[in-house]
């Protein structure tokens, strides 16, 4: 199993023991969660089908509480190479295909099980599995409409709602440029958690903003958001997993289950937007700052007609529920991304395009690297187990070229090629 792999089995496993991690099971008790959960088959990357003990879910949990995301990585397989059961896996999974979607045939989610690898077609037919479906009467599933009834989380804390929307056009030095508004939004109070605009939607954007909301509001026990390209990015899913933070994805096509985020983008366009004198903006920092005077000083100050109460003071009222970052340091570690790269025979790594030079003893490694995107003059070797090995730096070959080598011990003997001896 590579390490991207890796990533995604231990991301599964966090998604299990984080109803424990953030109180917010249903269940009575920590064991009765453990138990409600442990009667489900679960999908899981590269094992395919699996059900587990509660002792080992809990294993996983006292290990996270211990070391964090990395104690979620799955140890080489030792039996390697053997082939697994497939018959009451492949069961469950048709079973679970057509509770899912029981409009799906028999024939499709035959040939979804040959392309998983899960059955081959000389070992087992169509006619099996449709034989299958029938005995246990799984034709007989009815679709059911959706559960679209409007929601409300609790408390503050509870849920934070995020998207991206289209911004204005800033004329700066004579071009337009178009812009994105990035925003995160607590559920419970509708208080916006921070927002910012951007000249971009990418990563890096998204996370300066995740990251400004993390340091002034706390942690949220969920984050929910749409299926986007830069939402669904494993560097995403893996700080979230380090906060203890669940991440939950909207129904594709369906931008209604984000309503709450959805509708301040529009408050903000009719009550901000559309009364800002766009000539008198040249920069995207003061475009950044009228936006931060008018959710701090309006928006927030004003009572919202759903929840009668100013959004700023029901976040404040139960702060006392909300977890935060110990300190800037935890902060900016728990920030960083994570890549993986083998060292070169020059012993440097290559990250962004960027050379860095690394100690001599990891050439040929298969190595952990942490970095921050905004700051790319340095980035962090880590083991396994999440500990900071070293910090290593961009190549200077011009430095290089000055550091003197170390000579052989013994030096070499140019006496066989003296031309006077030779012809004697």
């Amino acid at each position: 199993m590579d390490d991207k792999l890796k990533e995604k089995v231990a991301l599964f496993r966090f998604s299990l023991i984080a109803p424990i991690i953030n109180n917010t099971f249903t269940e009575p008790t920590i064991k009765a969660y453990l138990e409600s959960i442990c009667v489900k088959l679960y999908d899981v990357p590269h094992l395919g089908k699996r059900e587990y003990a509660p002792a080992t879910i809990k294993s996983w949990y006292l290990a996270y509480r211990k070391n964090g995301i990395e104690a979620l990585y799955p140890s080489q397989r030792s039996d390697k190479g053997n082939s697994r059961s497939l018959n009451e896996a492949t069961k469950e999974y048709i079973i679970d295909a057509k509770i899912e979607h029981p409009q799906r045939s028999g024939k499709s989610i035959y040939h979804e099980l040959i392309a998983r690898g899960m059955v081959a077609s000389d070992d087992v037919s169509l006619s099996t599995v449709q034989r299958f479906i029938q005995k246990r009467g799984l034709n007989k599933l009815k679709t059911t409409a959706k559960d679209r009834r409007i929601f409300e989380m609790e408390f503050p804390g509870d849920c934070w709602q995020t998207d991206i929307s289209t911004g204005p056009y800033l004329n700066i030095d004579g071009k337009k440029v178009k812009t994105y508004l990035i925003a995160f939004i607590d559920d419970a109070s509708r208080a916006i958690m921070a927002a910012s605009f951007s000249f971009d939607q990418s990563l890096v954007s998204v996370l300066s903003v995740f990251k400004t909301a993390v340091q002034r509001r706390g942690i949220p026990k969920k984050l929910f958001m749409d299926n986007g390209k830069v939402f669904r990015s494993d560097q995403l899913q893996f700080i979230c997993a380090s906060l203890g933070t669940i991440v939950s994805y909207a129904e594709v096509f369906s931008p209604e289950s984000k309503g709450k985020v959805e509708r301040w983008f529009q408050t903000l366009q009719r009550q901000w937007m559309n009364l800002l004198d766009w000539r008198s903006i040249s920069s995207i920092d003061q475009l950044n700052e009228l936006l931060y005077d008018y959710v701090e000083n309006q928006y927030h100050q004003a009572i919202h007609s759903s929840i009668k109460a100013k959004p700023i003071d029901k976040y404040t009222t139960h702060i006392d529920r909300i977890r935060f970052v110990h300190s800037k340091q935890e902060l900016d570690s728990v920030f960083l991304y994570r890549v993986t790269r083998k060292v070169k025979n020059d012993a440097t790594i290559s990250i962004s395009n960027i050379l860095y030079e690394v100690p001599m003893e990891f050439i040929g490694e298969q190595i952990k690297v942490r970095y921050d995107p905004s700051q790319m003059d340095k980035a962090y070797i880590f083991d396994d187990d999440g500990k900071c090995l070293s910090t290593v730096y961009p190549v200077n070959k011009i430095d290089n070229s000055k550091i003197i080598r170390d000579r052989p011990k013994d030096p070499i003997d140019f006496s066989p090629f003296n031309l006077k001896e030779v012809a004697k």
